[in-house]
């Protein structure tokens, strides 16, 4: 083999392979989609409002959602891995207070096994255990006026208005135009108050698991003559606190040290190796809980805003974010 033929072969191995990787972020055109629909009892705005989720190439595992379970290594270690045999979406109620009213927070947490590695498309987040959240805030009656979707790391935030938003509560110099979130594109308005029984469908990329779009359906549309329906138990957020383990219980989180309020297993070292040192934290990109004093879900890489624009703080997030709620 000469050495024009060995790199015709060299080439054409690299191509296979980039192709074969781009698949990872691709959607199968074929594939029926897959919705992952909340069942079970739960406060009544929680089941109102309780979004579904649109999963793309359901056919790989790492993208369905699951729920956690806790378990131990041979060597007695504590393990923690998704069950996507039993999907589940994990809830919590937030009440908060500005200056120019009462508002309430519904969290939806969902989480899936895994993010694969992959140069071609590039994953930054690849690693395990990972999550998504979306945050449906609700004014005094009960009509949302604001959804916020972000991974359960912090990262990739966005806020949407809706048509109850009101028009002075808006970002200086918005603009009306779709959101582009690093390289997704989110709507500009969601229009709740157009919908007859209105349900929020919250599509799932393939791969990252990113948030890649935001649509208002009337829940007759959600329906298993136009999707596969994937049941999904709805349960509260501290049922992760309390993950069966032998005769005891175990969290999702760690509860001590240097990882305490992060999620188990869920490093992510090509973010912490790439952006550690721009934002002063050695595991930034791993998911976390939510209302750890400690452990700030920051929502901007500046690590002298990371409190700031911190998620559970809402009035001082929106703030930060300059919405006028």
């Amino acid at each position: 083999m000469n050495s024009r033929q060995f790199t015709t072969l060299v080439l054409s191995i690299a191509l296979l392979a980039a192709s074969g990787c781009m698949q990872l972020s691709q959607v199968v055109p074929a594939e029926r989609p897959k919705v992952y629909q909340a069942q079970g009892s739960a406060q009544a705005l929680v089941e109102r409002f309780a979004p579904v989720f649109l999963v793309q190439n359901y056919h790989q595992t790492y993208n369905r959602i699951g729920s956690p379970v806790a378990s131990r290594d041979e060597q007695g270690e504590e393990v923690i891995t998704m069950d996507t045999t039993r999907p589940a979406m994990y809830w919590r109620v937030v009440k908060f207070k500005t200056a120019r009213g009462d508002y309430t927070n519904l969290l939806y947490r969902v989480h899936f096994p895994s993010t694969p590695a992959s140069l071609i498309p590039f994953f930054i987040g690849a690693g395990s255990n990972m999550g998504d959240m979306v945050v449906i805030t609700l004014n005094a009656q009960n009509q949302p006026v604001l959804i916020t979707t972000l991974g359960t790391c912090g990262c990739y935030t966005a806020s949407v208005p809706t048509n109850f938003t009101p028009k002075d509560s808006y970002p200086e110099g918005w603009i009306g135009k779709p959101l582009e979130v690093y390289g997704e594109t989110l709507p500009a308005l969601l229009k709740f108050g157009k919908v007859k029984d209105p349900r929020l469908m919250v599509v799932l990329g393939p791969g990252e698991h990113r948030i890649a779009g935001l649509k208002v359906l009337p829940s007759a549309k959600v329906s298993a003559r136009s999707f596969d329906l994937i049941p999904t138990e709805l349960l509260p957020a501290e049922d992760l606190k309390r993950l069966p383990l032998g005769k005891g219980h175990t969290s999702l989180f760690y509860e001590d040290g240097a990882l305490k309020g992060h999620v188990k297993g869920a490093w992510k070292p090509l973010e912490t190796i790439l952006l550690g040192w721009l934002c002063l934290d050695w595991v930034v990109g791993m998911d976390k809980v939510y209302g750890d004093p400690d452990n700030p879900m920051y929502t901007s890489l500046k690590p002298w805003n990371r409190y700031r624009s911190n998620l559970a703080d809402f009035p001082q997030f929106l703030k930060y974010w300059d919405w006028g709620l």
